[in-house]
């Protein structure tokens, strides 16, 4: 039979398998399942084929139900889980509508409680600055009251001054009767600290009388230059300082003429009273030390410079307490001592006979001396300079009287002239002691011209 001759059905399928590519992978596939199917190549075999194929696949479909319906049960559940999520997302996304719906006041409100927050801490700041400049801390005020003189004490009046100050300039503002008010507040704690440090300061001063050479604790040094501002409670604490030192100067300077040193070292200075004039060079030198570590200590104590106020403030008080007023009240004590021992060197001599010329010369150039160099120290009106200056003149007059009398004797009895014209014996002993007053090496202590003080003589 010829192909024209095939049914057009038969036709299609016979050329559908001629132009089918045997060696299609997927082809080879089939046929190798297909042989596993049918394994026997017979007449059955091959009549059964189609229902053992339609078997086989409602078998495996069958498998494949059963499995997918684990499958089917594990997408419900998730299904069932994702519309469980879905809904809470819902309810969710409600609440959170409504939520913002009702704390919109609140985020309103919060926005304005924040901003008065902040400048509720920028008022805080600027009454923490005011309270600095213009108030004290209750422990600044324990330390003005009740404390240890310290460190605190002294840091908390150096605020109160402070303050004092910004009250003034808070007077020229519209704030003047904050400024009265404050400044009285500050006025009263100013005093009440100065009160009481004057009066520690006049206990401390108490204990510089007890030894020769007391040490000023920089404590004390910085409580006496605070008082400075305060001349009547300065000079109150002057006063101490100067009674105490002129008590212990005194027993100091007695002690020395009588005693002498500890042990007997150095030996007492009336010893040498045989000795005018190095008795009296003693003295004075035994006084210029003192004067100079007195000087020192005060320096140490109130500082180089001890005025405590301008006179314009003083608001009457005619004197003015600096140093060389507190050494003149502390050597006051010495001088009728020193005073009264010049005075029994140049008066009484042993046998009742007159001190010589050159004995008053020499103690007069030595405390002219003196008194020039005491002079770089303490004011002219001073007790001690005047003491040496009475001295001074009470020794010039005793030579100068030794001197006339010894010119009036020779006027009232003249020396008869020897046999051989040669001067007479007064005469040369005379010439002898103007000589030697000439040769002293004392006078050129005193002046850079020697010859200046013979002009007189």
């Amino acid at each position: 039979m010829s192909q024209g001759a095939l049914a057009p059905g038969l036709a299609r399928k016979v050329k559908k398998v001629l132009e089918t590519r045997i060696d299609n992978p997927e082809l080879s596939s089939s046929l190798n399942e297909l042989s596993n199917v049918c394994t026997e190549n017979t007449v059955a075999s091959r009549r059964a084929l189609r229902s053992n194929i339609e078997k086989r696949g409602v078998k495996i479909n069958e498998e494949f139900l059963q499995v997918a319906e684990a499958a089917q049960s594990a997408l419900e559940a998730v299904e069932a889980q994702l519309e469980g999520l879905s809904n809470c997302c819902n309810r969710i996304g409600t609440a959170l509508e409504a939520s913002r719906a009702s704390t919109g006041e609140l985020v309103t409100e919060t926005t304005k409680l924040k901003k008065e927050l902040e400048n509720s801490g920028k008022r805080a700041e600027m009454v923490g600055t005011f309270l600095q400049g213009y108030q004290l801390s209750n422990e600044e005020v324990l330390s003005l009251r009740e404390g240890e003189v310290d460190d605190k004490f002294f840091v908390a009046l150096e605020h109160v001054k402070e303050i004092h100050k910004n009250c003034k300039m808070l007077l020229r503002t519209h704030h003047q009767r904050a400024g009265l008010e404050l400044m009285d507040v500050m006025a009263m704690h100013q005093e009440t600290a100065y009160e009481r440090l004057c009066r520690w300061v006049q206990a401390e001063c108490r204990t510089l009388g007890d030894s020769d050479t007391p040490e000023v604790s920089p404590f004390l040094q910085k409580a006496a230059g605070t008082l400075r501002g305060r001349p009547v409670l300065f000079k109150y604490c002057a006063e101490e300082v100067a009674s105490q030192r002129h008590n212990a100067l005194f027993r100091r300077f007695i002690a020395a003429l009588t005693r002498g040193g500890p042990g007997g070292m150095p030996r007492p200075m009336e010893i040498h009273s045989h000795d005018p004039r190095r008795f009296v060079g003693d003295m004075l030198a035994w006084l210029h030390q003192a004067l100079a570590s007195e000087h020192e200590l005060m320096g140490a104590l109130f500082g180089a410079d001890a005025t405590p106020a301008p006179a314009s403030a003083l608001q009457g008080e005619e004197e003015v307490w600096d140093i060389a007023t507190i050494l003149d009240r502390i050597f006051e004590g010495v001088c009728r001592p020193f005073k009264v021992r010049v005075e029994q060197v140049l008066t009484t001599v042993p046998g009742g006979l007159a001190p010589s010329l050159l004995l008053t010369f020499r103690i007069s150039t030595l405390l002219k001396f003196y008194m020039a160099t005491l002079q770089s120290v303490i004011k002219g009106e001073a007790a001690l300079l005047q003491t040496v200056r009475e001295c001074n003149g009470l020794a010039e007059r005793t030579f100068y009287d030794v001197l006339k009398s010894k010119g009036d004797k020779l006027v009232r009895h003249p020396p008869a002239p020897s046999k051989e014209l040669t001067p007479p014996a007064a005469c040369a002993s005379a010439v002898h002691q103007l000589a030697e007053l000439l040769e002293s090496p004392d006078v050129s202590m005193v002046q850079d011209d020697p010859t200046a003080s013979f002009e007189p003589i």
